[in-house]
């Protein structure tokens, strides 16, 4: 608890958020417990009022082989407690223009999602305002919980902060990607212990949204990381509780489960061709939903006008362990986005969360050593066993070039023997396989020598064997916008009339008929593409690369219409401009010198 109470963090929300963590017991209370039966069919088994922390954590024993989920927002209350919410004040924000941050086809991908809800599961109408009316009356207290947990992994104390909200309103309050009752976010604080029996702070982690990695953390010392003395700052999305470094607003890459295999190869092709700081690397595909993570808002922790009230959990928590379902409405959305989380403890299909299982692989940690000392001690450790490399290698090629002399030797005495002529072949063939293997085992020794020099040189010499504080950043979280920069009125407008101009013009092209219909709806994209970048002042960026596109098309259609006419001449011409261009280089160098 002493540890926990040292570095816990301090979460800044932005101006309007309706809840924040809140302790479990009076929540539960509130919760009613249901199963999932075969045929897509639910039954109550818990009433709302009669559930305790004791019943929760013996669900699994009670109801084996069930699926489980809560319901915070009951059905005989909903439009009541909704049309309360309604009638009282409701939070506004000065929003930084989401449709107008990208471009017209991340505005289509916008109107596809929400179409989507049509026929995914999704959380019912009314249940964000319900659930901020039972929040305001039921479980608000002024003040916030945390539940901590602490282990010792990898030569780090690990100090792990799990928060509990009643709801995420993300998409019915602040125009985001998904509505679900409940939601576990999480901070963790990396310590290392210290020669005089202390700790000291080295990394922190906070979730963001389905992110995992490097880029979730930082080190204590990045200019970068937020602090209030040891107390990290997390900056907390509006309505999705996910966690930033840095205030903000910023646009979310959506990563549905029925597509992570496609997001991935998208993110693996664009980390390739274009820098981290790039737009289309910190963006992903552009959708257009934005967390406002602005800072501006309630500070919740040290310093703050909520304060926190700590609750000690492990791995033995009788709820932590014993409930596998979610802890909210279970609305069976296959993009997994409108359903409600599990604890802390589980994923949705019941198996041990990464982050919980093993927190230092989920922010990369797993192969970072604690302390100088430690890496220091781990090198030394690798030397060595480069050096039995090196002895065992030493070893093998002593033998192997044994083996060939004695080989040379025996094709000696049957090149006299007439007789043993195919024999003799085939001692020559073995010497030159030997001495193949003697050459790559050379080599390999060779480099595992200069490995080792390199290693031993570093010791040595004392130099640091850390990074830069953000050198293992590879597509760090990064706002795209202040929150306070405000659009056009211009670009506003066109972004709201875009998307329904340019799905009514394509489907009046279907209209068309003739082998000039997809020609006129390519012009009608690019038509309106070129539109869209002048309203968003990028009008040169997006010839220049519509240019660069026509070179390239029309490249690649010259040579497969030469090849279709004479695939000789299409592989000798660039085969001529190759040799002309090296000699043109060598001549060059020539006349230099």
């Amino acid at each position: 608890m002493e540890l926990l109470r040292a570095y816990e963090p301090v979460l800044v929300y932005t101006k309007g958020e309706l809840f924040f963590p809140t302790a479990i017991e009076d929540y539960l209370n509130c919760c009613s417990l249901w199963l999932e039966l075969p045929g897509g069919k639910e039954q109550e088994v818990v009433a709302a009022g009669e559930l305790t922390v004791e019943r929760l954590s013996g669900a699994e024993r009670e109801w084996p082989g069930h699926h489980k989920h809560l319901r915070f927002v009951q059905e005989t209350s909903l439009r009541a407690e909704a049309r309360r919410y309604r009638r009282s004040a409701r939070p506004v924000i000065p929003r930084s223009g989401r449709l107008a941050a990208v471009g017209v086809l991340g505005r289509v991908v916008d109107v596809l999602m929400k179409l989507s809800l049509l026929i995914r599961g999704a959380v019912p109408g009314g249940v964000a305002a319900a659930a901020a009316t039972r929040y305001r009356d039921r479980l608000d207290s002024g003040g916030a919980t945390y539940y901590g947990r602490v282990m010792r992994e990898g030569g780090y104390v690990i100090l792990q902060y799990w928060f509990f909200y009643a709801m995420n309103d993300w998409r019915s309050t602040y125009g985001g990607v998904n509505d679900h009752e409940a939601d576990w976010e999480r901070v963790t604080v990396y310590l290392v212990e210290t020669a005089d029996g202390g700790t000291r702070p080295v990394w922190v982690g906070a979730s963001s949204h389905e992110y995992t990695g490097d880029d979730l953390r930082r080190r204590w010392d990045d200019p970068e990381l937020h602090r209030d003395g040891d107390h990290p700052m997390i900056f907390v999305g509006a309505g999705s509780h996910s966690h930033q470094m840095l205030p903000g607003d910023y646009l979310i890459q959506v990563d549905p489960a029925v597509l992570r295999g496609v997001v991935r190869a998208w993110r693996a092709v664009t980390q390739r061709l274009f820098p981290s700081t790039s737009a289309i690397v910190r963006h992903g595909i552009g959708v257009p939903f934005v967390d406002y993570a602005r800072g501006d808002g309630v500070r919740v922790g040290p310093g703050g006008e909520r304060a926190w009230s700590p609750v000690l959990i492990d791995d033995d928590t009788s709820w932590v362990r014993g409930f596998r379902g979610l802890w909210g409405r279970d609305t069976r959305d296959w993009f997994d986005g409108e359903r409600a989380p599990s604890g802390p403890r589980y994923e949705r299909d019941g198996t041990v969360r990464a982050s919980w299982a093993d927190p230092l692989s989920w922010v990369g940690l797993h192969k970072v050593a604690p302390s100088e000392t430690a890496a220091r001690a781990e090198l030394l450790a690798h030397v060595r066993e480069l050096e039995e490399r090196i002895d065992e290698a030493d070893a093998d090629i002593v033998r192997r070039r044994d083996e060939i002399r004695r080989l040379a030797s025996a094709d000696i005495v049957l090149q006299r023997r007439a007789h043993a002529a195919s024999r003799a072949r085939e001692k020559r063939e073995r010497i030159a396989e030997a001495e193949r293997e003697l050459a790559a085992r050379h080599r390999e020794r060779a480099l595992w020598a200069d490995e080792r020099d390199n290693h031993r040189e570093a010791l040595a010499s004392g130099e640091s064997l850390e990074h830069g504080p953000q050198a293992h950043l590879r597509s760090p979280h990064l706002p795209y916008a202040s929150g306070k920069q405000r659009p056009t009125r211009f670009l506003h407008v066109w972004a709201a009339l875009s998307t329904p101009l340019l799905i009514t013009s394509l489907g009046a092209l279907l209209l068309l008929r003739g082998p000039l219909a997809p020609l006129a709806g390519i012009g009608v994209v690019l038509l309106f593409a070129m539109f869209d970048a002048f309203a968003r002042r990028k009008l040169m960026s997006f010839l220049t690369g519509l240019a660069i596109f026509a070179v390239v098309v029309a490249a690649v259609a010259g040579i497969i219409a030469a090849f279709m006419a004479n695939w000789r001449i299409t592989i000798l011409v660039p085969i001529v401009l190759v040799v002309v261009i090296l000699l043109v280089v060598n001549v060059r160098d020539l006349l230099r010198r």
